[in-house]
């Protein structure tokens, strides 16, 4: 399978020189299972063929096998997909996919059939009360557990400063209101004054809503999270399944770091997940981790190398995650790409560090690249995070990002890794790129516009010793634009050259940048450079040509895939470097 994007084709070179090794679903199917809901006769005894078709696929996921796939036609399932068997290799996989023209909806909630009452509630007609099951405020229920628990926090030693904080404290569970999402708050009394709201009361097993628009709930839709997954396999490790075409939402799932997706790989090994809608998540979308639950795992991080990983997750349509879009801790050779990710991160948990657009950690042999990732608040777009080997972060567009950790935010590896031909604008708080304690780090050809902080910040974490210590990063050919600071970070052994800056801060100047024997050959110009917010087009010029520097050999395409034509190469991510022209800047195939 060959990586496209935007019909250019495009190898990916690894930065240990190897190529990317891709492969694909080549299995001819078979027989087909279908499962319609709608279907007059539907029952799960039925033989799942089109005229007899299942009623639910977890029906069909009992009993499809290797070389076989399940069709699902229109509707809402209100069920858990737990397959029991994944595939025997790329010519024998199990598929799970929307059928031809459907809108296949797989759904975590149930419609809440109550009678409301608002005769009791404080000083507000507006709030609405009703009493739960009792089975809600038991198990798993997303009713019954808080977001972060007792247990997870000792996992997640660096988040103990947030426990007992909301949201950390507060219910897992969604509730929403003619398929709007209500937001949770903390105390019951602030309801009144915010229409679009909900409190739960887990000592009374009451629920407390101020509807939107200060509806009354009778003449509404009400639906609440009775699932913390959407997609899970019954046991870890399954390989070769691919998920195509799906809607998953509604699940209220927790803030734990690993094993905690709405769609999740559990474990697994050579999935395809594919242009699929991910939305309306309590905390993380797509979890594609080779640890599932890192308190219990007992294979050492070779082995889970070695057999685990090789995911492909591509062309979805993750937002609404309330801290994260993909995740996942432990991620080998996997490919990442044009994902449109968006409005991720409103849980605002920024200071518990598992906050990302993309965030995945561990990488080897991975690529994420192609990836148009936007409205971000409290998250980072893209966090690498932890003893990354080989991997590379490329031709992404990452826009409207609101973190302290910048929109691409690097850390603690010290085996060559990649970031490159990003195109990264209008970032609040951070920087644009951010790499803390790397090592052989190659930041080239990136064009950064827009950035509180810096264009690029290195650092090293003075208060512990870990994996890096912030040297032997190249930072070349990139161009930074209106940020508060072109770069921040000390020299520790770092190259840092053949750099194009425009409007920097009045706190930056290159001349005493320079002074530290740093960009010596770096240029500041004055750029004229406008971008249309609604479709993402770039044009730009400037009086002053943008010099030619020597390619580097690991890069051999430009932003939009397209080969350099030779071995001088523009700075920036463009082959053409400046154009007039306006250029669209947006790679993703599903938008």
């Amino acid at each position: 399978m060959t990586q496209q994007s935007n019909q250019q084709d495009a190898p990916i070179l690894l930065p240990d020189g190897t190529r990317f090794q891709h492969w694909q679903d080549e299995t001819e199917y078979k027989r087909a299972y279908y499962v319609d809901q709608q279907h007059p006769g539907a029952a799960d005894d039925n033989p799942g063929t089109e005229e007899a078709p299942l009623l639910t696929i977890q029906a069909a996921a009992e009993v499809v096998e290797p070389g076989e796939k399940v069709l699902i036609k229109s509707g809402i399932y209100r069920e858990l997909v737990q397959p029991r068997r994944g595939g025997t290799g790329a010519d024998g996989m199990i598929s799970y996919e929307a059928a031809p023209d459907a809108e296949a909806i797989l759904r975590g909630s149930r419609v809440l059939s109550v009678t409301w009452d608002n005769t009791g509630t404080p000083n507000s007609v507006g709030v609405w009360t009703t009493e739960l099951p009792v089975a809600f405020f038991e198990g798993d229920h997303p009713f019954a557990l808080i977001n972060t628990t007792d247990e997870d926090f000792e996992l997640m030693r660096w988040a103990r400063g947030s426990k007992g904080v909301v949201p950390h404290s507060l219910p897992r569970a969604l509730v929403f209101q003619d398929g709007r999402r209500l937001t949770q708050l903390g105390t019951l009394h602030d309801l009144p004054r915010v229409p679009g709201t909900f409190w739960i009361d887990a000592e009374e097993r009451k629920l407390y809503i101020s509807p939107f628009d200060h509806r009354n709930p009778h003449t509404c839709q009400i639906e609440v999270t009775t699932q913390q997954f959407v997609f899970n396999p019954l046991v870890t490790g399954l390989g070769y399944i691919h998920v195509r075409g799906l809607t998953i939402e509604h699940a209220g799932n927790g803030f734990i770091r690993s094993g905690n997706g709405a769609l999740a790989t559990w474990g697994g090994h050579h999935w395809i997940i594919e242009d699929n809608t991910v939305r309306h998540i309590n905390s993380v979308g797509i979890e594609i981790g080779g640890y599932t639950d890192e308190r219990a795992e007992d294979q050492d991080r070779e082995e889970i190398y070695e057999k685990r990983g090789d995911h492909l997750v591509r062309r979805n349509h993750v937002y609404d995650c309330g801290t994260g879009g993909i995740q996942g801790t432990v991620v080998p050779r996997g490919l990442v790409a044009d994902n449109h990710i968006h409005h991720c991160g409103w849980q605002e948990v920024q200071s518990y560090q598992e906050t990302a657009g993309i965030k995945i950690l561990m990488l080897r042999d991975t690529v994420v690249q192609c990836n148009h990732i936007h409205h971000i608040r409290a998250a980072s777009a893209i966090w690498i995070d932890f003893v990354n080997q080989n991997s590379r972060v490329c031709r992404n567009l990452l826009r409207d990002i609101a973190s302290f950790n910048g929109a691409i935010f690097f850390e603690a590896s010290n085996i060559p890794n990649m970031i490159d031909h990003n195109v990264i604008y209008n970032v609040s708080v951070g920087s644009g790129l951010y790499a803390r304690d790397c090592d052989k780090l190659l930041i080239a050809h990136n064009l950064v516009i827009n950035c509180d902080h810096a264009g690029v910040h290195m650092r090293k974490t003075e208060s512990r010793d870990r994996v890096g210590v912030c040297k032997d990063n190249d930072v070349i050919n990139n161009i930074l634009v209106g940020c508060g600071v072109a770069f921040d970070y000390e020299r520790m052994g770092n190259v840092s050259d053949h750099n194009i800056l425009s409007g920097m801060g009045a706190g930056f100047s290159l001349d005493d940048w320079q002074k530290s024997g740093l960009d010596a050959s770096s240029t500041s110009i004055d750029l004229d450079l406008t971008i249309d917010p609604e479709d993402q087009r770039l044009a730009w010029s400037s009086a002053t040509d943008v010099p030619a520097v020597s390619r580097h050999e690991l890069l051999e395409v430009d932003y939009f895939g397209r080969p350099y034509p030779g071995d001088e190469v523009p700075v920036g991510p463009f082959t053409e470097g400046l154009n007039t022209v306006c250029r669209r800047l947006r790679l993703t195939s599903n938008e």
